[in-house]
């Protein structure tokens, strides 16, 4: 079976992905991120480029060679560094509700703020703020809020500190000839569908699919309708590709 790397985003864990494994006919491979659900803290200071080489050791573990990337949120930030440190390693990109934009100089300000507030009073207020964003559905509420607390405080200072000293990705996704999906939910208030379009004009092999109803994890309150466009591209990308 095909793999797909699932990379998940800030401040969850690879639970978010458990509507994803009903994609019939891949193997799904989705670890945790340094310091978040299962996952122990972070022993240093990291990066994109760590979490990447994390990812890297993950495949080799795995024995995988080549396999799908697929990075929601956070996750996408770190799929485009892997696309450039091991792009031969990837047969597909699909990449959610996420952008190839650096933090402006603004943002980075905010997420060091955060950061000193998680320091000084855990996550609690930084859950609370994100999770009206994170889905517009009340129902999946209380199951998002399940994942967001198994974040760890380390795992979530790291975190913030590494998105805030990110790369420009522009250059990175026009690189990229592999086939590309990117999805959006059409109420995503993180980053909206005007970013999912930017990226999908920047690759060169690219769909673009917006998604109805859904917030920034379109890929689980909206996983039915999400799952169906990410099998039928998969079925489509993959067709004449050797994995």
């Amino acid at each position: 079976m095909i793999p797909i790397l699932w990379i998940h985003g800030f401040p969850l864990s690879s639970a978010i992905f458990e509507p994803q494994k009903r994609i019939a006919g891949y193997r799904h491979l989705c670890p945790d991120l340094r310091g978040f659900g299962s996952a122990g803290a972070p022993d240093a200071e990291t990066s994109m480029a760590s979490y990447s080489r994390d990812l890297l050791a993950y495949l080799d573990k795995e024995n995988v060679d080549r396999c799908v990337l697929a990075g929601f949120s956070m996750g996408g930030y770190i799929a485009m560094q892997l696309l450039r440190d091991a792009p031969q390693r990837f047969a597909a990109l699909l990449l959610l509700d996420t952008r190839e934009t650096a933090d402006t100089a603004e943002g980075r300000v905010n997420r060091m703020k955060q950061a000193d507030e998680v320091a000084r009073r855990g996550t609690g207020s930084l859950i609370d703020a994100m999770l009206p964003k994170m889905v517009v559905q009340d129902a999946c509420r209380a199951d998002v809020r399940r994942i967001m607390e198994t974040a760890s405080v380390p795992g979530v200072i790291a975190a913030l500190k590494a998105m805030a000293a990110r790369p420009d990705s522009a250059d990175t996704l026009r690189s990229v000839t592999m086939p590309a999906f990117v999805i959006a939910g059409d109420r995503d208030e993180i980053t909206p569908l005007s970013d999912a379009e930017r990226m999908a004009a920047l690759l060169p092999n690219a769909e673009l699919a917006p998604i109805a109803r859904a917030g920034h994890m379109a890929n689980f309150e909206a996983s039915e309708q999400v799952n169906n466009l990410v099998a039928a591209f998969l079925g489509r990308a993959l067709r004449t590709s050797h994995t």
